[in-house]
């Protein structure tokens, strides 16, 4: 409330009766006596108010607590001055009081939204503690904030360093913070439709949509979060719309738009960087220390314009300090460059060049690519080494880790790293080892290093050593879902189908959630064989949402397996109706289409899209290679098999199809160690039958 309402407030009306007994016109003189001091308490609290918001104002916090609080012993019954108080409170951090005088003002004035505002405020910034979440404080936030909505739709408040957010808004943030990206996308939606000239609240709605791999309502949302800031242009706003709607225009497909959208926002299409003048300089300066130009030459690269890449960065290389973020970034990207045009042996000179006398703990994305080329190169040693070298540079001394969260991940993520490079390198002794060290250096409370020991498990078909721990799991991080998960599973491998749905039964909520559960049910009934149970569930995820496209494509597969090949194409098929672009859906179709030897001129346009969308994708790589194969185009199916296996070296298919290929070129022996390669990853009954018969095994 201003000063000039709470002046208002105190309005009194004065009314004189005539005509009354001598007792009642002493008890009016009584009574006329305490609304005089009534008034005059009222008065002196509007002139405590007035100095304490000048104390405010002018950065005196105890000099206006202590003059917002004289007010209130003045008048005790005005909740507005409560509020100034809680608001006081709030900007100071002081959480706790403001909690305190917030429910006072709400017991005062129950109906009033700026209490309920106020409240809801406290709650969002009692949610952020240290770098964990108080569920609590959410879900009581959300609740406030429900109910100012009901009373006011549009309403916003202050959150934070944020002015005027729209509350349905910061319901969906809080949504996010809770981990149930559905309910905020709800959340946003809701904004988005009610504040549509908010860019704001498209922007919000963009990121979730992204977050859900939904690139095309991302896209959509993005274009108008951009468009409205292009009207009342805010700097402030225009790099992080701009990027937003270029990743979300890359990922369908739209590469030109996402290209000329970085050119614009960078102002590249404006300005040369030919030349050699002073402006010339200042401008590439400007682009050395820009998020936005390094996910510029990102998108040169995914859309394979490996050339224009190479110069783009090589103006970063040339022109940053050898020792900043901006010069280790542009050298990373440039071998991601020469890892994508399979020259590995330059990718890794280039990237230990660039690594010496360098602070390693400082250039650790550096040395994961040097890492992972090492992998791709199959020299799991070097990998390892390297991964060693990084996981010395975040440790202390002792050997122990840091309790900062930081130093928590990079550990957790190296250690990870190295175990992978051990199991795919057929170590499976030492990544287990691996696994345990981590278990020991993070300690009992990180779910991470369980998660990684009984996934390896399941890759080994050792169902009954996953379902153990992963139920032992399950008690002690009841709230990671992905124990469920890996218990049904397993359950599900070894036959035990009542524990397998008892699990997943138990994780439904009557919610858009459900679809994922319903999904991944679907694919353990289908490793089950469970064939018509799996395609019922399949299509219970997708009544939950009939546009999302991971249930079409579940299901779709399940009908391929049922051999029911025209529903398997028709579903595809209306799922690229709903998203023409999807690089997944466009590989499943080609990939059908190329397996059943139909129709190879459509299924290599398919797949050809698919690969130019994700270049390095594994499985795409495969579909591509396998079409090939398939017209007898060996010397080109090589190239892209090769290349597959490299990008996704735990796949059964794959080592599968080399073998055939290799089979087909007269290479036996290959061919023999691509199907043992084959037949150690593979699950399926199925799969596992084809490849023993083609190594002569029963």
């Amino acid at each position: 409330m201003t000063a000039l309402s709470l002046i208002l407030s105190l309005g009194i009306a004065v009314f004189h009766v005539a005509g009354l007994s001598g007792k009642v016109l002493a008890q009016e003189k009584s009574a006329d006596k305490a609304t005089d001091k009534g008034q005059d308490n009222r008065a002196e609290a509007v002139k405590k108010f007035l100095e304490a918001k000048r104390l405010e104002d002018s950065g005196n916090f105890s000099g206006a607590v202590s003059g917002y609080r004289s007010a209130i012993e003045l008048d005790p019954k005005s909740a507005e001055l409560r509020i100034a108080l809680g608001s006081l409170y709030l900007r100071n951090r002081n959480t706790i009081d403001a909690e305190t005088q917030a429910n006072e003002a709400i017991k005062l004035a129950p109906d009033d939204l700026e209490t309920h505002k106020l409240l809801a405020r406290v709650y969002v910034a009692q949610t952020l503690v240290g770098n964990s979440i108080s569920k609590d404080k959410a879900r009581a936030a959300i609740k406030e904030l429900e109910e100012i909505i009901k009373k006011s739709p549009g309403a916003k408040l202050d959150v934070g360093d944020q002015d005027q957010q729209p509350a349905l808004s910061v319901i969906g943030g809080l949504y996010l913070a809770l981990e149930e990206p559905d309910k905020a996308l709800e959340a946003f939606k809701q904004a988005s439709d009610s504040n549509g000239a908010s860019d704001e609240a498209h922007f919000q709605l963009a990121q979730v949509y992204f977050q859900k791999n939904k690139f095309r309502e991302a896209a959509g949302a993005a274009r108008k979060a951009y468009d409205l800031n292009l009207k009342s242009p805010n700097p402030g706003k225009t790099a992080a719309y701009s990027s937003l709607l270029a990743r979300a225009l890359l990922r369908i497909g739209r590469t030109q738009e996402s290209l000329d959208i970085y050119k614009k926002a960078l102002g590249l299409d404006k300005k040369s960087l030919e030349g050699k003048d002073q402006d010339r300089d200042s401008f590439i300066q400007s682009l050395i220390v820009s998020p936005l130009y390094f996910e510029f030459t990102e998108a040169l690269i995914y859309s394979g314009q490996y050339e224009e890449a190479n110069k783009t960065l090589d103006i970063i290389v040339k022109n940053a300090r050898k020792d900043s973020r901006g010069y280790l970034e542009a050298v990373k990207q440039k071998a991601d460059v020469l890892r994508r045009s399979g020259k590995r042996d330059e990718a890794v000179h280039l990237l230990e060049e660039a690594l010496k006398g360098q602070d390693v703990s400082e250039s650790l994305q550096l040395v994961y690519s040097l890492a992972e080329t090492y992998e791709e190169m199959l020299n799991f040693d070097k990998a390892v080494a390297t991964y060693e070298e990084a996981l010395s540079s975040v440790l202390n001394p002792d050997g122990t880790v840091n309790d900062r969260e930081w130093f928590r991940e990079a550990a957790t993520l190296i250690l990870q790293r190295i175990g992978v490079a051990y199991r795919t390198a057929g170590k499976r002794d030492k990544a287990i080892e691996t696994f345990e060290r981590m278990k020991k250096l993070l300690g009992e409370k990180s779910p991470r290093a369980d998660q990684l020991i009984v996934d390896t498990l399941l890759n080994e078909g050792k169902n009954k050593e996953a379902l153990d721990i992963a139920a032992k799991a399950v008690d002690r991080f009841p709230d990671e879902r992905a124990f469920k998960f890996y218990k049904a599973q397993a359950a599900g491998r070894l036959g035990d189908v009542a524990t397998s749905d008892a699990t997943l039964k138990s994780m439904l909520k009557n919610s858009s959630e459900d679809a994922d559960i319903y999904m991944f049910w679907s694919s353990v009934q289908l490793e089950a064989n469970l064939v018509k149970e799996a395609e019922e569930t399949a299509r219970k995820a997708i009544a939950i949402d009939p546009n999302d496209l991971a249930p079409l494509v579940t299901l779709a597969s399940v009908q391929d397996r049922m051999r029911k090949y025209k529903d398997s194409e028709t579903t595809l098929r209306h799922a690229l109706e709903i998203d023409p672009d999807n690089a997944t859906v466009l590989n499943n179709l080609g990939y059908f289409l190329a397996d059943r030897n139909e129709r190879l001129p459509e299924a290599e346009a398919l797949i050809r899209r698919a690969v130019n969308i994700e270049p390095t994708n594994g499985s795409f790589l495969d579909s591509l290679g396998w079409l090939l194969f398939r017209q007898g185009k060996l010397e080109e199916a090589r190239k892209y098999l090769e290349q597959a296996v490299i990008y996704q070296q735990r796949s059964a298919t794959i080592h599968d199809h080399l073998g055939d290929l290799y089979k087909k070129m007269g290479q036996m022996d290959k061919a023999r160690q691509k199907w043992e390669d084959a037949l150690r990853l593979a699950t399926e009954p199925e799969e596992v039958k084809k490849i023993k018969e083609k190594l002569g095994k029963k």
